[in-house]
Formats: C-alpha cells, sequence, structure tokens
C-alpha cells in the first residue's frame, strides 16, 4: 500500500495560526509516503508568504510534491504577474513547476494550471498535455497514475461550472493520457467523483487545510491510500475554534477501466467546447 497525504490551499498570509501545528503533528503520526500539496501555497505571493510556505513544507515528511495555484502568481502586479509570474515561487520551491513522483506502485505528475493572462481561472497548456502523456506511458503498467492540478475540469461539490479553459478538452487529455486519479484543490471545498465522459478519471478535491477562507464548514485534508485495484480516502476535518478530527471514510474500485463506488457521485459532463 502506497499512502498520500493530500493538502490545498494552504494560503499562507491567510492562515489560521491554531491549526499549523496540528496538521503538521498529524503529518508526522500519519506518515505518509508522500505529501502532495495542490496550489495556492500563499494568498498574495509575497515573498514573506513563500518563506512562510516553505517552512511549513520543510516540515512535513518527505517527499513532497507541489504545484502552483494562481494565488501563487502577483495580482495586483501586472508586469509581475506578465512578465515573471512564477519567480517567487520557483525561488521558493524550485524552479520545476510541473514536478514528477515516482513512488512504489504509483506515479504522480503535476501540472501546472495557474494562467498569468486571467489569474483566477486556470487552463492546460499543449506542453502540459504532452509531459503527462509522456510520463504516464513511460510509467510501469501496475502503477497508479495520478495527476496533480490546482484546478479541476470538473464542478465543485455546490455545483458550480468548472473554473477552467475548455475543460471537455482537459478531460479529454486526461483520459487518453491514462490517468487514474486527480488531485487538486481551488474550490474550498472538498469533492469526490467522476466525470460522465472519463469514467476512467477519479477526481479527488480537498479544500483548504489551515487558511481562514474556508467556503464549507471546517478546515480539511485527506489522506489517500492505494492498494491494487482500489483507493480509500481518509478525511481529517477541523471546525472553527476546534482541532482536527477523523472523517468519513470513502472507497473507490476500479474494474474493468471505470471506477466504482459506494460514496462517490458522479459529477456532470462538462460542456463540448465551442
Amino acid at each position: 500500500m502506497t499512502r498520500l497525504l493530500h493538502l490545498s490551499d494552504l494560503h499562507f498570509g491567510a492562515v489560521e495560526d491554531r491549526l499549523l501545528a496540528p496538521v503538521l503533528a498529524l503529518a508526522q503520526d500519519l506518515a505518509p509516503d508522500a505529501v502532495v500539496i495542490s496550489g495556492d501555497l500563499t494568498q498574495r505571493a509575497r515573498a514573506d508568504q513563500f518563506a512562510a510556505a516553505r517552512a511549513f513544507v520543510a516540515n512535513l515528511p518527505a517527499p513532497s510534491l507541489v504545484v502552483p495555484g494562481n494565488h501563487d502568481m502577483p495580482l495586483y502586479n501586472l508586469a509581475l504577474r506578465l512578465l515573471a509570474p512564477f519567480g517567487r515561487y520557483s525561488r521558493a520551491f524550485g524552479p520545476g513547476l510541473e514536478p514528477q513522483l515516482a513512488l512504489p506502485g504509483a506515479v504522480i505528475q503535476g501540472v501546472n494550471t495557474a494562467d498569468p493572462l486571467v489569474w483566477k481561472a486556470g487552463r492546460m497548456r499543449d506542453a502540459s498535455r504532452r509531459r503527462l502523456a509522456r510520463s504516464f506511458a513511460e510509467a510501469a503498467a501496475e502503477s497508479w497514475r495520478i495527476a496533480v492540478l490546482h484546478h479541476a475540469p470538473v464542478p465543485a461539490s455546490d455545483g458550480t461550472p468548472a473554473d477552467m479553459a475548455r475543460p471537455a478538452d482537459v478531460l479529454a487529455a486526461l483520459a487518453a493520457a491514462g490517468t487514474d486519479i486527480v488531485l487538486s484543490g481551488h474550490t474550498h471545498m472538498p469533492h469526490s467523483g467522476f466525470a460522465e465522459t472519463a469514467a476512467g478519471t477519479l477526481f479527488l478535491q480537498v479544500g483548504t487545510a489551515i487558511s481562514t477562507r474556508r467556503k464549507t464548514g471546517a478546515n480539511d485534508f485527506s489522506l489517500i491510500e492505494l492498494h491494487p485495484g482500489r483507493v480509500t480516502r481518509r478525511s481529517w476535518l477541523a471546525l472553527p475554534g476546534q482541532g482536527f478530527a477523523e472523517g468519513p471514510a470513502e472507497h473507490f474500485r476500479k474494474q474493468a477501466g471505470e471506477w466504482q463506488t459506494d460514496g462517490a457521485v458522479p459529477v456532470p459532463a462538462a460542456p463540448p467546447a465551442p
């Protein structure tokens, strides 16, 4: 079994300070094989916020795979956003915006969906599609193929449409690459499900682990357990003023190329691109 700790939307600069130590302590106790952080490590992409985020990540169990989110690009400094949108991020977390991590039984490929031209909404670049396809094509047949995106090409748990350009095309690219699982954030709402047009890809979103910018009643993160042919997601939730407690687990099975589950609900297919 391979175990992944999935955090997202840390938003250093808008952090619930009381949650920092509990998350780090739980991360050590859970002892995952790797930590995945699906973007928005900072609130306003400032150097001090990146320094705080980097120190936090350094105290998590290694190895870690991190991708940027839209908040990791400058918002108000338009010149910097257009000319060097990921400069501060790269100084904190290295120049690779789409890292890869190989583990026993899993290959994890980061995809940078942050778009400096529109800031909030995401997009998948052609180069990212090619990198994803190549990475998964080279993986062992028995390995889970996991993509990490900040933005997901499926609606949020409340039905809000995907905040991503041409989501139907992104779904098709993920399916064509053989993606088994997509880990994402951005919506600040945990969600699990699969798209009707990509039943072979399971989408697992988490909310915000430690930020005050909650869109649900709790902060949350997940532990994902990968077994041959099946996956379990265990969630930890922290209500306002309270610590983290383990929530219900979700169980998924992949049979004949399609996911089956007792807990996830299929999300509507993205509309076709015009």
